[in-house]
């Protein structure tokens, strides 16, 4: 998944030039999404958030009992054409994980992360995805499932996975920053 993702960013970045590489690099999104995560190949920050039984039962239309959310740095191998800037060489990716009442399974499921008019996380091949707050509260990222959801497992090549929508309690979540090693099980579903 991430080699075609790559290619098509590697031709894209190619195709604009310099010019638009330069306008890239001074969105305001990009500098949000920047300030989320120093851009540097190689950092990480970790979110976590469990629900307590109080929280749950005063929320009892909350699914989600549990989110994990991993955002990293990677650096273009190889680099595109013409690369200058730090934001020409690196890419923003991100795993997360969710639990749910009702469902045993730890579901899983990454994608990349790009600044816009708001700084979207989405999974590959219409996987759906969340938006992040450009300015959470400090040491916190506040994560907004997106209308249509975001696919757990997916696959390219198949359709199926787990849909994970919003609901009347499961549309915003506050996580909390936490040591990155606690997010070390996400890393793998990130690459």
């Amino acid at each position: 998944m991430r080699v075609a993702l790559i290619g098509s960013t590697i031709v894209a970045l190619t195709m604009g030039g310099a010019c638009g590489l330069a306008a890239a690099a001074s969105d305001p999104a990009t500098t949000a999404l920047n300030s989320l995560l120093a851009p540097e190949p190689g950092n990480k920050a970790c979110y976590v958030r469990s629900y307590d039984a109080v929280h749950l039962r005063t929320h009892p239309r909350q699914r989600v009992t549990a989110m994990k959310f991993l955002l990293a740095i990677e650096a273009y191998d190889p680099k595109p054409a013409a690369a200058t800037t730090p934001q020409d060489l690196y890419y923003y990716t991100f795993g997360m994980s969710v639990s749910r009442r009702g469902d045993k399974r730890l579901l899983r499921t990454s994608g990349d992360c790009m600044g816009g008019d708001v700084i979207s996380c989405v999974v590959d091949c219409d996987g759906g995805g969340v938006t992040l707050d450009a300015m959470p509260p400090a040491g916190s990222l506040i994560v907004r499932l997106n209308d249509n959801g975001i696919r757990m497992f997916h696959d390219c090549d198949e359709e199926d996975g787990v849909l994970v929508k919003p609901g009347a309690d499961d549309k915003v979540f506050r996580l909390d920053k936490v040591a990155s090693d606690a997010c070390r099980a996400l890393e793998s579903e990130e690459k």
